[in-house]
């Protein structure tokens, strides 16, 4: 058979290919890989420069969005101010507003100057420019106006004045920083998709080139990949430690048997259990079963909730139940469905809050209510009969002799008498009735569906068992008191403030009674 001979051009190319000397090759492989080299940089500082763009961009359209409730904030809290009920309030009011109006004026220099501290560029365009122009007029009025507000007296008519001109111009305000954030979207958008356009453009490029070097380029690349691998690893590694050392408790739970696969040394320590009996471990031999909120937290997590901060009930390696805060987050690892648990123990915070809330309501001396929960017990009381009927009885009880037994016995004596009475009371009254210490040596008694003569006999009994204990314990110093009975029906109209007062001008009678009496004994 005869041989069909090679084209001429073919003969060309392998004739000049093996013209090509090493030094030819190697410069077109160096060439090759810095026209990679340069265009891959270049990808990547368009890519660096998106994202630092849109950092800007997303920045400036939160904090222009954030303009919006701020004003919205101003005017709220303006209106507050002229509606506080007691000085406390319009302290905390003022305090509210003249951050807020710090916050709102520094932005909006920001977002027309630039600030550094909070991000703005300062990079407005001549669009944006336009829009900030007839806006300003009404960001000074509302400025202007919150500034008097906060340097005003609480003169209603003066505040109802400055409250109007921010109304005037807060929708104006609104209205111009809706279109501004409209604009800065708008503009954000538009520089991302011409960055997009670029990084395209550099990309196909970029594999042009890669196609027409793939000759040259394989051993770089087995290089890369090797490397790459390494570097994997070691993020691994990373991962690891990190996962390990972190400061919460972390359990990685299988999401659908909820079998721990792993979990770092701060849950172990929470759990009080070793690494290998936490791996493979069920989840739910954790949790007490017997609480709702743990049936809550499992319906949820096989619902594929996100959850943050869920209140759960967990067993430790001893048994005890403590409680804690657990956030859910479910990811692939490994190629499974996998749930990540980071859980805080809060049982010393709740252990804190019940505490301060038991201080908040009693007193802590006498374990009586205090005034202000004993007076928020009365008005509630009065309102409850003004709906449905019926009466109460408040007596206004004083101790005799407590600064005397304080001055000639110490201190430490007159706190006793003080238990002593409260206990005292405390075992005359109903269940349904209040006892509450108003300060000092002054007890206030709440007795429901009660009338003077029930409220006599009532502190009648109180004070037999007062003596009882004061025969008992042998003090050297008198103890009794004195008290005033005063009624409560819906028909005399009183507030718990008046029916206090009649009470105790009955018992500043009775004390001077008892005055007198000894004095002609």
């Amino acid at each position: 058979m005869k041989v069909k001979p090679m084209p001429p051009s073919i003969k060309a190319l392998n004739s000049s290919a093996a013209m090509l000397s090493a030094s030819q090759l190697r410069r077109r492989y160096t060439m090759a890989l810095a026209v990679i080299a340069v265009l891959t940089i270049a990808a990547q500082v368009v890519m660096q420069w998106v994202l630092a763009d849109q950092k800007y961009d997303s920045h400036v359209v939160n904090i222009a969005g954030r303009q919006r409730m701020l004003s919205q904030k101003i005017t709220a809290l303006s209106y507050y101010i002229s509606t506080a009920a007691s000085g406390d309030e319009d302290s905390r009011y003022r305090g509210q507003l003249d951050e807020a109006l710090k916050q709102w004026e520094r932005a909006h220099a920001g977002l027309l100057r630039g600030d550094s501290e909070l991000g703005l560029p300062g990079r407005n365009s001549k669009e944006v420019e336009d829009l900030f122009g007839p806006l300003q007029a009404h960001h000074e009025a509302i400025a202007a106006a919150a500034r008097a507000i906060l340097s005003a007296s609480g003169n209603i008519a003066t505040l109802a004045r400055y409250i109007d001109n921010i109304k005037q111009h807060e929708a104006d305000f609104l209205v111009g920083m809706s279109d501004i954030v409209t604009l800065y979207d708008r503009q954000a958008n538009a520089r991302v998709v011409l960055a997009r356009w670029i990084e395209i453009a550099l990309m196909s490029t970029t594999l042009l080139v890669l196609v027409l070097s793939a000759a040259f380029i394989c051993a770089p690349a087995t290089r890369r990949i090797q490397r790459d691998m390494k570097e994997l690893a070691d993020r691994e590694e990373d991962l690891e430690r990190l996962f390990s050392a972190s400061p919460t408790a972390l359990l990685l739970v299988l999401g659908e048997k909820l079998t721990i696969l792993h979990a770092n040394q701060k849950a172990m320590d929470l759990l009080g259990l070793p690494l290998d009996a936490m791996q493979d471990t069920k989840l739910l031999p954790l949790l007490a079963r017997e609480q709702d909120a743990n049936r809550s937290f499992l319906d949820k997590i096989r619902n594929g909730d996100t959850l943050n901060e869920c209140e759960i009930f967990l067993h430790d390696a001893v048994g005890s139940t403590f409680e804690a805060l657990v956030s859910v987050r479910s990811i692939s690892f490994s190629g499974q469905a996998v749930l990540v648990l980071g859980i805080t123990s809060i049982s010393e915070q709740k252990r804190a809050q019940q505490a301060l809330e038991h201080y908040a309501t009693f007193d802590e001396l006498t374990g009586l209510l205090n005034r202000r929960t004993g007076m928020m017990m009365l008005a509630k009381s009065m309102a409850r009969l003004q709906r449905e009927g019926g009466r109460l009885a408040v007596c206004f009880v004083d101790l005799d002799g407590l600064k005397r037994t304080n001055d000639d016995f110490g201190h430490a004596e007159g706190d006793w008498l003080i238990s002593s009475v409260a206990k005292v009371l405390m075992r005359s009254i109903r269940a349904s009735d209040g006892a509450v210490r108003l300060g000092g040596d002054e007890f206030l008694l709440i007795l429901h569906d009660c009338d003077l003569d029930e409220g006599s006999r009532l502190l009648g009994r109180a004070e037999r068992c007062l003596q009882e204990t004061a025969v008992a314990a042998d003090k050297p110093f008198p103890i009794g008191f004195s008290y005033g009975l005063a009624i409560y029906t819906p028909e005399n109209d009183a507030t718990p403030d008046e029916l206090i007062s009649a009470a105790d001008s009955r018992m500043y009678r009775a004390k001077q009674e008892k005055k007198r009496l000894r004095s002609a004994s």
